[in-house]
């Protein structure tokens, strides 16, 4: 056990590399997604075996996945923001383990590795505990065993060097993202909900508990139901009529620029927030 914390923190050492061109950029590992609050790991897999501050303000926890030892989960939080995930890490021994990123599985010979996502751009030596695999122009890497296996995935919220210049053209119109509120596809809405997304409605405030696969499968928050009744209201809107809907920005000094979706209906005001996240907009906050 010892020896595999310290394989963890060896790995998260150096792990920022600046792109300026992104080709593939992943939110989730092991079900769980970038950008979800704090809790969340804690909330599903419970006790915390280790954690610790750096330096440079950084935060991490680490847990256990499996009552055997042989899974392990590293959570890192940065120094701007201590509340939602910056970094996932999923290491471990535990051979034919789904690690929920492109197929791959812990104890993955290199060759089965490579085709499944290609060819590492630069391979790192990190002495005995094998080689790390860096992909370039990607917020990921992979860990290798000594003996040329699988043994860890980590990706970071890389978005500040990525996603530099909000880019409006990514901003969904009411059409695109009322069809996908009423898909009742949880996976599809997920992707157009932040990962932090805060509902409010009666004085309550719903967010993502459990990892986002969790949430796709259970709906444990409720946000999905919520997001359901959503689209109730959207079916009713029509978009061009400007005493029903309008569209503008909203602007806080030191704070990313919104785009809000403001509902008047029956009397009753609602409203959607957009917020630039992971290259597109997202759905960060609904009020019902």
């Amino acid at each position: 056990m010892k020896l595999l914390l310290s394989f963890l923190l060896i790995l998260i050492i150096n792990s920022n590399s600046y792109c300026q061109e992104i080709q593939d950029f992943v939110t989730d590992l092991n079900g769980f997604r970038l950008g979800q609050f704090r809790d969340v790991p804690k909330n599903e897999l419970n006790t915390i075996i280790q954690e610790n501050k750096f330096d440079d303000g950084f935060e991490y926890e680490i847990f256990l996945v499996e009552p055997d030892t042989s899974v392990y989960m590293l959570f890192e939080y940065a120094n701007y923001d201590l509340k939602t995930i910056w970094s996932i890490q999923l290491t471990g021994t535990k051979k034919g383990f789904d690690c929920g990123f492109k197929g791959l599985k812990l104890g993955m010979p290199e060759d089965e590795i490579e085709s499944l996502i290609g060819e590492a751009s630069t391979v790192e030596d990190i002495g005995g505990y094998g080689d790390k695999w860096v992909y370039d122009n990607t917020n990921y890497s992979l860990e290798i065993s000594p003996n040329g296996l699988l043994a860890g995935i980590k990706i970071i919220d890389q978005s500040q060097e990525f996603f530099t210049i909000s880019d409006i053209t990514e901003i969904p119109n009411f059409k695109k993202y009322s069809e996908i509120l009423n898909s009742e596809n949880r996976q599809l809405i997920s992707n157009i909900l932040a990962p932090g997304i805060e509902v409010y409605k009666n004085d309550s405030v719903y967010y993502f508990h459990s990892s986002m696969m969790k949430e796709i499968n259970e709906d444990g928050s409720g946000i999905f139901s919520l997001a359901k009744e959503l689209s109730q209201i959207l079916n009713r809107i029509d978009p061009m009529d400007s005493l029903q809907y309008e569209e503008n920005i909203r602007v806080a000094l030191g704070q990313a620029t919104l785009h809000v979706a403001k509902i008047k209906l029956d009397g009753n005001y609602k409203e959607i927030v957009f917020k630039y996240l992971f290259g597109k907009y997202l759905i960060w906050e609904i009020q019902l």
